[in-house]
Parts: structure tokens; sequence; C-alpha cells
């Protein structure tokens, strides 16, 4: 049984650019197996949901309107987010010395429910902190950034795992921001560039993320 009840480690802290230049250098040799991946999760997606909406099209006969789209979406999640999640655990086991593999994205099927659950109460959480004022949900979008890998490494359970990377981020909530808008704003630049861009943009985000900060935040020191 994994260790619950962690503590965040001490007065963690991190340079932005610093962390961000230290992915560049993980991602070297592994770029292959993160594209492979995201690509795979992309595909299962747009099929999960096309498969959904057609169901849900069929009963509400308004495929289109949001309310409609927002159900398709946390439909998939039993689906996505174990992938999501399997991405997640490549980047930490990296960092870690395994050897990685896109297939083991296909691991944590046996998560579904927790999995899947976490999924949908981040987005909840998320939703209602837009609509009070907009800032609530920026806050909890990065908050729980760490909570699916939480459920999966450290063996939490789900409240417990969005409340463990909620009160850890907090304490660098801006630089966690940061980060994550910086390796958005090179995600977006890579789709741009033809999307060629993306073979280095994506892997750069999960290894940076979950191979890097995660670690510095919750392994013990």
């Amino acid at each position: 049984m994994k260790q619950n009840n962690l503590e965040t480690t001490e007065e963690y802290d991190f340079d932005i650019i610093e962390i961000t230049k230290a992915g560049w250098q993980w991602i070297d040799g592994v770029k292959a197996q993160f594209v492979i991946g995201i690509f795979i999760y992309i595909a299962i997606a747009l099929i999960t949901q096309s498969i959904l909406g057609f169901i849900v099209s069929i009963i509400t006969t308004e495929s289109s309107n949001v309310l409609n789209q927002q159900i398709i979406a946390i439909l998939s999640y039993p689906v996505l987010m174990p992938l999501i999640a399997g991405l997640m655990m490549m980047a930490l086991q990296h960092t870690r010395g395994e050897s990685i593999n896109f297939k083991s994205m296909f691991n944590y099927y046996h998560l579904t429910t927790k999995l899947a659950l976490a999924g949908i109460l981040i987005y909840i959480m998320t939703i209602f902190g837009f609509l009070l004022l907009i800032l609530p949900g920026i806050y909890l979008s990065v908050a729980y950034v760490f909570a699916v890998i939480l459920i999966v490494d450290k063996d939490m359970e789900v409240w417990e795992a969005m409340e463990h990377s909620r009160k850890a981020v907090g304490k660098r909530w801006f630089k966690v921001g940061g980060l994550m808008s910086l390796l958005g704003l090179i995600m977006f630049l890579g789709v741009l560039a033809l999307g060629i861009g993306i073979i280095w943009a994506v892997p750069l985000m999960f290894v940076t993320l979950y191979g890097l900060l995660y670690p510095l935040m919750f392994d013990e020191a």
C-alpha cells in the first residue's frame, strides 16, 4: 500500500525558467513516446465523444447545444481520465530513471472509478468557481493540477488528492500558474508552427509538470 496523508515537501521552491530548461533536457530521447501517446489519446477522445454525441443527439435531438456538449465531455471521463493519468505517470517514471513506453498509458483502467470521479469533481468545482466572478475558477484550475497523479502515485482517495494538490500548489500558486501559462504558450506556438512544434511541446509539458515539479513538491526529502 502506498503511503497516504503525505505532507508536502517543506518550503519547496523553483524557478520557472530553470525548471523549464531542465524539462527540455529531460525530454531528449523520449519525445516519440509522448507524441505517440497524445495522438492515441486524441484519437480515442474523438471516437468516444463522437459515439456519445450520437447517442445524446438521439435522446435529446439537440446535439449541438452547450449543455449536451458538457454532458458528453463528462461521460467520456471513464475512458479518457486513465489515459491522461498514464501520460502523467510516464513523465514521472522517466525522471525516476525507469524506461517508458506509450503502451503503459493503458495501465490505469483499474482506477477508472476514482479517476473519472476526480475529473467530474474538478470540472464541477472549476466551473462553479468561474461562475463566481471568474477568479476562483482560475485559482482551482491551477490548484487541482496534481490531483490525478496523486491518486495514481500515492494511492490517495479523490477528495484527499484534490485537497492535497490544492494546499500544496497554494504555497506557490503564482509560480505554478506561471509555469503552466508558459508551457501552455509553448504548446500554442507549437501548434501554430504547422503542428510540428508539438513534438517538443507535449513531452515538455508532461515532463516539466509531472516529472520534475510534482516530485519536488510531493516526494519526501
